[in-house]
């Protein structure tokens, strides 16, 4: 079975963010405890921007999917999602590296995490080359370093040049540390010349729930 690996890009009227706040936190709470199939959820917002909320979410299967949007928790985020939301973008990503530490990662409250985001557009042509370099480089942080708590890649399933990565470190000090090794500095040098564009999103994760142990 397919992973289902999506991306959300919202936006929040803050006039429901306690309601929001709250009805997230039910839904993921009783997601990643009742569902075996909902390996990781993360709730974040754009640092300084309580209004662009960017949400991850990765499913075992389709039937694992379908067997959430059918809760009673699920039913009611959504009811009140169409409330609260202004806007709604749904990346759907094809799984190229889905990595977390062995144990389960449960922040539903507040946390020193540091959390990013990064946007790569890779020159047509040049998406194999550029995960031949940075697949093993993720590899590599997440047994390596200790920090380095969830790695995920994802390419657009609709336009494949666009790369969207999320990371989950410790905190600053783990992501800064991650910054200076040998295989992070590697892979900057073995594809500075295969990125048409590259964005960094500072997040700030508000609810961070997963199974641990993921690797694909």
């Amino acid at each position: 079975m397919e992973v289902i690996f999506r991306l959300f890009k919202l936006g929040l009227n803050l006039d429901y963010q306690d309601q929001y706040a709250q009805v997230g936190y039910d839904n993921l709470s009783n997601s990643i405890e009742k569902e075996a199939g909902t390996l990781a959820m993360y709730v974040n917002h754009v640092e300084n921007d309580l209004t662009q909320q960017v949400v991850v979410e990765v499913y075992r299967d389709d039937a694992a999917y379908q067997e959430h949007v059918a809760s009673d928790h699920f039913k009611a985020f959504a009811n009140l999602a169409g409330q609260a939301l202004t806007s709604r973008q749904v990346i759907t990503l094809r799984d190229r590296k889905l990595l977390e530490k062995e144990e389960a990662l449960r922040s539903l409250s507040g946390n020193t995490y540091c959390v990013k985001l990064a946007q790569v557009r890779v020159k047509g042509g040049q998406e194999e080359a550029f995960a031949d370099s940075v697949l093993p480089e993720m590899e590599a942080a997440i047994v390596k370093e200790e920090g380095v708590l969830v790695m995920l890649a994802g390419q657009d399933a609709e336009n494949p040049q666009d790369w969207y990565f999320y990371e989950v470190y410790q905190d600053l000090a783990a992501y800064e540390s991650h910054r200076e090794t040998e295989h992070f500095k590697t892979y900057i040098e073995e594809t500075k010349d295969l990125l048409e564009e590259k964005e960094l999103i500072q997040l700030i994760g508000d609810l961070l729930v997963n199974q641990g142990g993921l690797k694909s």
